[in-house]
Protein backbone atom coordinates (compact mmCIF):
# COMPACT_ATOMS: atom_id res chain seq x y z
CA UNK A 1 0.00 0.00 0.00
CA UNK A 2 1.09 3.58 -0.43
CA UNK A 3 2.73 5.30 2.02
CA UNK A 4 0.62 7.08 5.10
CA UNK A 5 -0.79 10.43 4.14
CA UNK A 6 -2.97 12.95 5.93
CA UNK A 7 -5.12 13.39 2.81
CA UNK A 8 -8.64 12.45 3.10
CA UNK A 9 -9.90 10.54 -0.06
CA UNK A 10 -12.86 11.27 -1.53
CA UNK A 11 -16.31 9.75 -0.16
CA UNK A 12 -18.45 7.52 -2.40
CA UNK A 13 -21.84 7.32 -2.73
CA UNK A 14 -23.23 4.25 -1.69
CA UNK A 15 -25.22 3.69 -4.38
CA UNK A 16 -22.70 4.01 -7.25
CA UNK A 17 -19.79 2.80 -4.68
CA UNK A 18 -17.18 0.61 -6.52
CA UNK A 19 -14.93 -1.85 -4.57
CA UNK A 20 -11.63 -0.85 -3.72
CA UNK A 21 -8.31 -3.10 -1.64
CA UNK A 22 -9.68 -0.63 1.20
CA UNK A 23 -12.90 0.95 2.20
CA UNK A 24 -14.36 2.29 5.11
CA UNK A 25 -18.63 2.17 6.05
CA UNK A 26 -18.39 5.31 8.66
CA UNK A 27 -21.49 6.33 10.62
CA UNK A 28 -24.24 5.45 12.34
CA UNK A 29 -26.74 4.94 9.39
CA UNK A 30 -26.87 1.28 9.18
CA UNK A 31 -29.64 1.33 5.77
CA UNK A 32 -26.73 3.08 4.40
CA UNK A 33 -24.28 0.85 5.15
CA UNK A 34 -26.07 -2.08 4.50
CA UNK A 35 -27.12 -0.78 0.95
CA UNK A 36 -22.88 -0.18 0.04
CA UNK A 37 -22.12 -3.34 1.08
CA UNK A 38 -24.51 -5.32 -0.86
CA UNK A 39 -23.28 -3.52 -3.96
CA UNK A 40 -19.91 -4.29 -3.73
CA UNK A 41 -20.47 -7.79 -2.69
CA UNK A 42 -23.10 -7.70 -6.16
CA UNK A 43 -20.25 -6.22 -7.64
CA UNK A 44 -17.29 -8.75 -7.01
CA UNK A 45 -19.93 -11.44 -7.41
CA UNK A 46 -20.44 -10.58 -10.57
CA UNK A 47 -16.82 -10.21 -11.37
CA UNK A 48 -15.85 -13.55 -9.71
CA UNK A 49 -18.49 -15.82 -9.36
CA UNK A 50 -16.03 -18.21 -7.05
CA UNK A 51 -15.84 -15.13 -4.50
CA UNK A 52 -15.42 -15.76 -0.80
CA UNK A 53 -17.23 -13.77 1.43
CA UNK A 54 -16.05 -13.49 5.39
CA UNK A 55 -17.37 -11.40 7.87
CA UNK A 56 -15.59 -11.27 11.77
CA UNK A 57 -16.40 -8.86 14.52
CA UNK A 58 -13.62 -6.39 15.15
CA UNK A 59 -14.80 -6.33 19.17
CA UNK A 60 -14.22 -10.41 19.30
CA UNK A 61 -11.07 -10.91 16.77
CA UNK A 62 -8.38 -12.81 18.14
CA UNK A 63 -4.52 -12.57 17.34
CA UNK A 64 -3.83 -13.08 13.47
CA UNK A 65 -7.43 -13.60 12.24
CA UNK A 66 -7.16 -10.42 10.18
CA UNK A 67 -3.64 -11.71 8.54
CA UNK A 68 -5.05 -15.25 8.27
CA UNK A 69 -8.36 -14.22 6.41
CA UNK A 70 -6.31 -11.76 4.03
CA UNK A 71 -3.99 -14.48 3.37
CA UNK A 72 -3.78 -16.14 -0.64
CA UNK A 73 -5.92 -19.45 -0.59
CA UNK A 74 -5.01 -22.24 -2.07
CA UNK A 75 -6.91 -21.70 -5.08
CA UNK A 76 -6.43 -18.01 -5.01
CA UNK A 77 -10.20 -16.79 -5.16
CA UNK A 78 -10.72 -13.43 -4.45
CA UNK A 79 -11.80 -12.40 -0.94
CA UNK A 80 -13.98 -9.97 0.37
CA UNK A 81 -13.78 -9.61 3.90
CA UNK A 82 -15.97 -7.25 6.48
CA UNK A 83 -14.43 -6.13 9.57
CA UNK A 84 -17.70 -5.53 11.66
CA UNK A 85 -18.29 -3.15 14.80
CA UNK A 86 -14.98 -1.38 14.50
CA UNK A 87 -16.88 1.06 17.15
CA UNK A 88 -15.86 -1.53 19.73
CA UNK A 89 -12.91 -2.89 18.43
CA UNK A 90 -10.71 -4.59 20.99
CA UNK A 91 -6.62 -4.01 20.91
CA UNK A 92 -5.87 -6.89 19.57
CA UNK A 93 -7.85 -6.18 16.21
CA UNK A 94 -6.22 -2.38 16.52
CA UNK A 95 -2.60 -3.41 16.55
CA UNK A 96 -3.57 -6.25 13.55
CA UNK A 97 -5.15 -3.63 11.28
CA UNK A 98 -2.81 -1.40 11.92
CA UNK A 99 0.31 -3.93 10.77
CA UNK A 100 -2.03 -4.50 7.81
CA UNK A 101 -1.94 -1.49 6.92
CA UNK A 102 1.72 -1.52 6.43
CA UNK A 103 1.90 -4.29 4.46
CA UNK A 104 1.87 -4.78 0.43
CA UNK A 105 -1.95 -4.77 -0.69
CA UNK A 106 -2.90 -8.04 -2.38
CA UNK A 107 -5.08 -7.24 -5.17
CA UNK A 108 -7.57 -10.45 -5.02
CA UNK A 109 -8.41 -9.09 -1.11
CA UNK A 110 -11.64 -6.20 -0.65
CA UNK A 111 -11.50 -4.69 2.59
CA UNK A 112 -14.41 -3.58 3.99
CA UNK A 113 -14.36 -2.22 7.64
CA UNK A 114 -17.45 -0.56 9.77
CA UNK A 115 -17.26 2.10 12.13
CA UNK A 116 -20.57 3.08 12.94
CA UNK A 117 -18.74 6.52 15.07
CA UNK A 118 -17.30 7.11 18.63
CA UNK A 119 -13.98 8.06 19.76
CA UNK A 120 -12.87 4.48 19.56
CA UNK A 121 -10.14 3.50 17.07
CA UNK A 122 -9.53 6.79 16.23
CA UNK A 123 -5.83 6.67 15.13
CA UNK A 124 -6.98 3.81 12.88
CA UNK A 125 -9.92 5.26 12.10
CA UNK A 126 -8.14 8.30 10.25
CA UNK A 127 -5.51 6.38 8.38
CA UNK A 128 -8.67 4.08 6.92
CA UNK A 129 -10.04 7.78 6.17
CA UNK A 130 -7.11 8.83 4.27
CA UNK A 131 -5.98 5.43 2.53
CA UNK A 132 -9.62 3.97 1.30
CA UNK A 133 -12.70 4.66 -0.21
CA UNK A 134 -15.00 6.24 2.29
CA UNK A 135 -18.81 5.57 2.43
CA UNK A 136 -20.49 8.30 4.39
CA UNK A 137 -23.21 6.33 7.03
CA UNK A 138 -24.25 9.47 8.67
CA UNK A 139 -27.52 9.24 10.49
CA UNK A 140 -30.31 11.41 8.33
CA UNK A 141 -32.43 13.13 10.74
CA UNK A 142 -33.84 16.23 9.35
CA UNK A 143 -37.12 16.43 6.95
CA UNK A 144 -34.66 18.22 4.26
CA UNK A 145 -32.23 15.49 4.22
CA UNK A 146 -34.60 13.03 3.75
CA UNK A 147 -36.22 14.91 0.46
CA UNK A 148 -32.89 15.14 -0.66
CA UNK A 149 -32.40 11.02 -0.14
CA UNK A 150 -35.93 10.47 -1.66
CA UNK A 151 -34.93 12.46 -4.69
CA UNK A 152 -31.39 11.44 -4.85
CA UNK A 153 -32.83 7.48 -5.21
CA UNK A 154 -34.88 8.45 -7.89
CA UNK A 155 -32.63 10.38 -9.72
CA UNK A 156 -30.01 7.61 -9.52
CA UNK A 157 -32.80 5.13 -10.92
CA UNK A 158 -33.64 7.94 -13.86
CA UNK A 159 -37.03 8.18 -12.49
CA UNK A 160 -39.04 10.85 -11.86
CA UNK A 161 -40.98 12.16 -8.32
CA UNK A 162 -42.82 15.13 -8.39
CA UNK A 163 -41.70 17.81 -5.65
CA UNK A 164 -45.26 16.95 -3.86
CA UNK A 165 -45.40 13.22 -4.15
CA UNK A 166 -41.43 13.62 -2.21
CA UNK A 167 -43.02 15.59 0.59
CA UNK A 168 -46.04 13.38 0.87
CA UNK A 169 -43.33 10.15 1.13
CA UNK A 170 -41.36 11.53 3.53
CA UNK A 171 -44.33 12.29 5.98
CA UNK A 172 -46.20 9.02 5.40
CA UNK A 173 -42.60 6.71 5.84
CA UNK A 174 -40.13 8.80 6.81
CA UNK A 175 -39.95 7.22 10.31
CA UNK A 176 -36.97 5.76 9.29
CA UNK A 177 -34.29 5.57 6.23
CA UNK A 178 -34.77 1.78 6.06
CA UNK A 179 -38.71 2.76 5.71
CA UNK A 180 -38.32 5.53 3.77
CA UNK A 181 -35.60 3.46 0.89
CA UNK A 182 -38.24 0.45 0.87
CA UNK A 183 -41.11 2.70 -0.24
CA UNK A 184 -39.15 4.31 -2.55
CA UNK A 185 -38.48 1.00 -3.98
CA UNK A 186 -41.68 0.19 -3.95
CA UNK A 187 -43.14 2.73 -5.94
CA UNK A 188 -39.87 2.59 -8.64
CA UNK A 189 -40.76 -0.72 -9.01
CA UNK A 190 -44.80 -0.68 -8.85
CA UNK A 191 -45.47 2.25 -10.78
CA UNK A 192 -44.25 2.66 -14.31
CA UNK A 193 -44.79 6.64 -14.73
CA UNK A 194 -43.95 9.43 -13.28
CA UNK A 195 -44.49 9.23 -9.08
CA UNK A 196 -47.39 11.57 -7.91
CA UNK A 197 -48.96 12.61 -4.67
CA UNK A 198 -51.72 10.35 -5.70
CA UNK A 199 -49.54 7.42 -5.72
CA UNK A 200 -48.02 8.35 -2.31
CA UNK A 201 -51.65 7.96 -0.86
CA UNK A 202 -52.32 5.09 -2.58
CA UNK A 203 -49.55 2.95 -0.71
CA UNK A 204 -48.64 4.68 2.04
CA UNK A 205 -51.66 6.76 2.90
CA UNK A 206 -52.69 4.24 5.69
CA UNK A 207 -49.57 4.43 7.57
CA UNK A 208 -49.48 5.40 10.99
CA UNK A 209 -47.85 8.97 10.56
CA UNK A 210 -49.58 9.68 7.54
CA UNK A 211 -53.02 9.17 9.06
CA UNK A 212 -52.43 11.08 12.42
CA UNK A 213 -50.90 14.49 10.29
CA UNK A 214 -53.93 14.24 8.15
CA UNK A 215 -56.30 14.63 10.92
CA UNK A 216 -54.03 17.23 12.37
CA UNK A 217 -54.31 19.20 9.28
CA UNK A 218 -58.10 18.99 9.02
CA UNK A 219 -58.80 19.84 12.27
CA UNK A 220 -55.98 23.10 12.33
CA UNK A 221 -57.96 23.88 8.81
CA UNK A 222 -61.11 23.92 10.97
CA UNK A 223 -62.52 21.16 8.88
CA UNK A 224 -64.12 19.46 12.22
CA UNK A 225 -66.45 16.84 9.89
CA UNK A 226 -63.69 15.76 7.45
CA UNK A 227 -61.14 15.63 10.80
CA UNK A 228 -63.61 13.18 13.15
CA UNK A 229 -64.02 11.16 9.96
CA UNK A 230 -60.58 10.90 9.39
CA UNK A 231 -59.41 10.07 13.05
CA UNK A 232 -62.55 7.20 13.13
CA UNK A 233 -61.15 5.94 10.31
CA UNK A 234 -57.47 6.01 11.48
CA UNK A 235 -58.29 4.76 14.93
CA UNK A 236 -60.27 1.54 13.34
CA UNK A 237 -57.08 0.45 11.01
CA UNK A 238 -55.21 0.64 14.06
CA UNK A 239 -53.49 4.15 14.72
CA UNK A 240 -53.60 4.64 18.38
CA UNK A 241 -54.89 7.94 20.22
CA UNK A 242 -51.18 8.51 21.36
CA UNK A 243 -50.44 9.18 18.18
CA UNK A 244 -52.87 11.63 16.86
CA UNK A 245 -52.44 13.53 20.17
CA UNK A 246 -48.51 14.06 18.97
CA UNK A 247 -49.57 15.18 15.66
CA UNK A 248 -52.30 17.38 17.28
CA UNK A 249 -49.35 18.86 20.09
CA UNK A 250 -47.02 19.36 16.98
CA UNK A 251 -49.54 21.35 14.64
CA UNK A 252 -50.64 23.47 17.70
CA UNK A 253 -46.66 24.17 18.62
CA UNK A 254 -46.45 25.55 15.36
CA UNK A 255 -49.32 27.19 15.03
CA UNK A 256 -48.85 29.23 18.58
CA UNK A 257 -44.95 29.93 17.36
CA UNK A 258 -46.34 31.07 14.19
CA UNK A 259 -49.47 33.28 15.61
CA UNK A 260 -47.54 36.19 17.22
CA UNK A 261 -43.99 35.65 15.82
CA UNK A 262 -42.37 38.26 14.05
CA UNK A 263 -38.64 37.47 13.46
CA UNK A 264 -37.15 35.12 11.01
CA UNK A 265 -38.67 33.15 9.49
CA UNK A 266 -35.25 30.56 9.22
CA UNK A 267 -34.68 31.30 13.27
CA UNK A 268 -38.30 30.28 13.62
CA UNK A 269 -37.68 27.13 11.05
CA UNK A 270 -34.63 26.53 13.10
CA UNK A 271 -36.00 26.63 16.27
CA UNK A 272 -39.40 24.74 15.14
CA UNK A 273 -37.33 21.71 13.26
CA UNK A 274 -39.30 22.33 10.20
CA UNK A 275 -37.99 22.04 6.53
CA UNK A 276 -39.09 25.22 4.55
CA UNK A 277 -41.99 23.90 2.50
CA UNK A 278 -43.32 22.35 6.01
CA UNK A 279 -42.77 26.47 8.08
CA UNK A 280 -44.78 27.26 4.87
CA UNK A 281 -47.72 24.80 5.23
CA UNK A 282 -47.67 25.68 9.25
CA UNK A 283 -48.03 29.66 8.42
CA UNK A 284 -50.86 28.92 6.17
CA UNK A 285 -52.98 27.17 8.23
CA UNK A 286 -51.93 29.72 11.34
CA UNK A 287 -53.54 32.52 9.17
CA UNK A 288 -57.06 31.96 10.22
CA UNK A 289 -55.47 31.92 14.22
CA UNK A 290 -55.37 34.48 17.05
CA UNK A 291 -52.96 34.20 19.96
CA UNK A 292 -56.49 33.44 22.28
CA UNK A 293 -57.64 30.87 19.82
CA UNK A 294 -53.80 29.41 19.78
CA UNK A 295 -53.90 29.16 23.60
CA UNK A 296 -56.87 27.14 23.85
CA UNK A 297 -56.03 24.76 20.94
CA UNK A 298 -52.69 24.27 22.89
CA UNK A 299 -55.00 23.59 26.45
CA UNK A 300 -57.09 21.43 24.58
CA UNK A 301 -54.34 19.04 23.15
CA UNK A 302 -52.63 19.03 26.53
CA UNK A 303 -55.83 17.84 28.33
CA UNK A 304 -56.45 15.37 25.31
CA UNK A 305 -53.09 14.09 25.88
CA UNK A 306 -53.26 13.54 29.74
CA UNK A 307 -56.46 11.69 28.86
CA UNK A 308 -55.36 9.25 26.49
CA UNK A 309 -52.12 8.59 29.02
CA UNK A 310 -54.27 7.23 31.62
CA UNK A 311 -56.18 10.15 33.41
CA UNK A 312 -59.93 8.98 30.94
CA UNK A 313 -61.05 5.43 30.20
CA UNK A 314 -62.38 6.55 27.51
CA UNK A 315 -58.93 7.48 25.74
CA UNK A 316 -60.45 7.41 21.77
CA UNK A 317 -63.15 9.78 23.28
CA UNK A 318 -60.59 12.39 24.80
CA UNK A 319 -59.27 12.95 21.60
CA UNK A 320 -62.57 13.69 19.60
CA UNK A 321 -63.54 16.21 22.25
CA UNK A 322 -60.28 17.64 21.78
CA UNK A 323 -60.51 18.13 17.61
CA UNK A 324 -64.04 19.25 18.24
CA UNK A 325 -63.14 21.99 20.62
CA UNK A 326 -59.62 22.87 18.51
CA UNK A 327 -62.26 23.06 15.26
CA UNK A 328 -64.95 25.33 17.47
CA UNK A 329 -62.85 28.12 17.69
CA UNK A 330 -62.13 29.26 14.36
CA UNK A 331 -66.01 29.30 14.50
CA UNK A 332 -66.23 31.95 17.12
Amino acid sequence: MPPRSSRRAPEADFRTVEPAALMLLKGPEDYVATRALDRVRAVLKARHPDLEYTRFDAAEATRGELTTLASPSLFGEPRLIVAEDLAQMNEIFLEDMLRFLDEPADPEVTLVCRHSGGNRGKKLVDALSARGVVVDCSTVKSDNDKLDFVRQEFRAAQRVIHPDAARALVSAAGSTLSDLGSACQQLMRDVPAEITAEHVDKYFGGRVEASAFKVADATFAGRGESALRLYRHAIATGVSPVAVTAALAMKARQVAALVDHRGSQAELAQTLKLAPWQLKQAAEAARRWGPRQAAEAVEAVAQADAEVKGVSRTPEYAVEKAISRITDQLSQ
